[in-house]
């Protein structure tokens, strides 16, 4: 009774902070209107200004004439299926999560300055999000997981470019993040914020360009989100009987390469390579690796059209071979249930991995279309998928998982000169 109880608590509280979005709980750039068609592959070139507000600030630099504004829109549904033995719960289930169908914003907007005399510095700005949840309350067997996450993301930066050659840009992201799983009537919402920064370069020899950059940790504590437990059952206000735990996405270390000399200059090739370090991450730790990203994409200019294509692997970023010991998640390694507190233990971990199954796929494709409807209009759309992989998660394979995604994306791009 004591492990289903546990694998009821341990499901519903961690399932919404690591089962959605394409790299593990981040997505970069896949998801923006143009470059989500080149599977986010931007840190040496971009195809439209909101890749440089939310990949390398370098990259501001492309967009020193005038103003650009982004208004756009991605659709993400991601397909999550579980199957456990019943070993841990007491009894069998499969089922899908109703969880899916979420709505991504891309605005962003470069400034170049040059009107005012600073004609190598542009400003950048953009607001966007990232969220997921999982939700199992109608399968039988499942006992009842389900939760939320939601991070608001606010960029404001700048990029100075040095000679013809070299460009640097710094972007400052605050980040607001709502947390909210469903255990019991002691658990609730909770919302707080964090910052973090991200230092980029990049330079150009023409035909042939080299980005990089680092992102540091965007680290939000959710206070008082999780009850801790006591033997009654009960935990009075204000007693301390709650858990607060720092989520923290990881740090990132970037770089890319961009060649356009192909097809008298109108193809443009993008390759990129992105490490996260989720080791070093706080709450994550406890449950993923580090995880490193290859993302190829292309761009072929035809007249006003723009064709485009991609592809990324991601590594698979679930820990293996946990001690069977209490290992805990975070702080929790103590989670409060209706018989009392209970320790979470590396099967336990292991079967929250398991009904994490957004995180497993690791191979994506995409393509997409850009068209100039006016001198200072462009319309860009994109499609992806990624593709289905299956796993069985923990050293004695008590759950199988199987997960795929689907997207799609329009954006209005207004430039004016």
């Amino acid at each position: 009774m004591k492990n289903k109880i546990l694998v009821a608590t341990i499901a519903a509280l961690f399932i919404p902070a690591a089962q959605a979005t394409t790299y593990g709980t981040d997505v970069n750039n896949t998801l923006l209107p143009a470059t989500g068609g080149m599977a986010g592959a931007s840190i040496a070139h971009t195809v439209e200004g909101a890749a440089a507000v939310f990949g390398n600030p370098a990259n501001l630099t492309q967009y020193k004439e005038g103003t650009t504004f982004t208004f756009g829109a991605t659709f993400f549904d991601p397909e999550i299926k579980a199957q456990h033995d019943g070993s841990l719960t007491t009894v069998p289930w499969e089922g899908h999560s109703n969880a899916d169908k979420y709505l991504v914003p891309t605005i962003s907007v470069t400034q170049g300055l040059a009107g005012l005399g600073f004609e190598n510095i542009v400003l950048g700005l953009g607001l966007t999000a990232t969220g997921a949840g999982s939700d199992f309350r109608d399968i039988p067997g499942s006992l009842g997981a389900n939760g939320e996450l939601l991070i608001f993301m606010a960029n404001v930066g700048a990029a100075y470019q040095v000679n013809e050659n070299l460009s640097v840009g710094f972007m400052g992201t605050i980040g607001n993040g709502y947390a909210q799983v469903s255990l019991n009537g002691n658990s609730s919402s909770a919302h707080n914020y964090g910052v973090r920064g991200t230092l980029g370069v990049t330079y150009d020899m023409g035909a042939t360009s080299f980005g990089a950059y680092y992102r540091s940790p965007l680290k939000i504590t959710y206070e008082d989100y999780i009850w801790k437990g006591d033997a009654g059952g009960v935990t009075s206000p204000g007693s301390g009987g709650f858990w607060s735990d720092a989520w923290q996405q990881p740090q990132e270390f970037a770089v890319g390469i961009s060649n356009q000399s192909l097809m008298g200059g109108n193809l443009l090739i993008n390759a990129d390579v992105i490490h996260k370090d989720y080791s070093g991450s706080s709450f994550y730790k406890d449950f993923y690796r580090d995880q490193t990203v290859f993302a190829l994409g292309a761009q072929l200019t035809t007249g006003k059209a723009d064709w485009r294509m991609g592809y990324s692997y991601a590594r698979d970023p679930l820990k293996r071979n946990l001690d069977t010991g209490v290992i805990g998640i975070g702080n929790n390694t103590v989670i409060g249930s209706p018989i009392g507190p209970l320790q979470v233990t590396g099967p336990i971990v292991e079967y929250f991995q398991a009904t994490n199954a957004g995180a497993i796929w690791e191979h994506s494709i995409s393509a997409g279309l850009g068209y100039q409807v006016l001198p200072m209009l462009r319309i860009d759309a994109h499609a992806a998928y990624a593709l289905e992989n299956d796993d069985k998660i923990g050293i004695l394979e008590h759950t199988e998982v199987e997960a795929s995604a689907w997207q799609a994306g329009v954006g209005f791009t207004w430039e004016f000169k």
